[in-house]
């Protein structure tokens, strides 16, 4: 393994990161058959055929997972060359694996901004004055709207007393206030 595994991985990860999909998916092919070749002493692996048929026993099978951890940075289990038996399939794994890394436009930024909305904690979204505004936009909060009198609509529940959300329980449920 050594100090080298982690910038080879990050070189490859950067390398994906650059590559139109279907490039990618070829590059990772490649990294699998290279592998695969490295492993087994073989001049060529054919992508569709099973790996037990191009020689691949538990032990190679455990080198070869080790080597392409080293190579991607992943940690793949011990029955990877029995749970994506060809090199196409494992290839299309790594790529899986890999893609949220190598993703590309909007939905990568998505994911990063649902990822870090996810890292922030309720009580410091309201602390910020922001858990209002995140759910108005989310369509979970209706927005105020403001009265004749120009003042903005119902108080949020968390800034009523007791008795107003009393009240306003009785009258989610058809309650009468006199009943009190």
């Amino acid at each position: 393994a050594g100090p080298a595994a982690p910038a080879a991985a990050t070189a490859l990860r950067r390398e994906l990161a650059g590559l139109a999909p279907e490039d990618r998916a070829e590059r990772l092919l490649r990294l699998v058959r290279d592998e695969a070749r490295t492993v087994l002493g073989t001049e060529e692996v054919e992508d569709g055929l099973p790996f037990k048929d191009l020689g691949f026993d538990s032990l190679t099978a455990v080198e070869f997972r080790n080597r392409l951890n080293e190579a991607t940075g992943l940690r793949l289990t011990a029955t990877l060359v029995f749970d994506h038996p060809t090199p196409a399939a494992l290839a299309a794994h790594l790529g899986a694996e890999l893609a949220p890394a190598a993703q590309d436009g909007p939905r990568a930024e998505d994911d990063t901004v649902r990822a870090a909305l996810a890292a922030i904690p309720v009580a410091r979204l309201r602390e910020a004055g922001l858990l209002d505004g995140l759910l108005e936009l989310a369509g979970l909060r209706p927005a105020p709207h403001p009265d004749g009198d120009g003042q903005a609509g119902p108080a949020p529940i968390d800034a009523m007393d007791a008795e107003s959300l009393i009240s306003m329980a009785l009258d989610g449920l058809g309650g009468d206030d006199d009943a009190l």
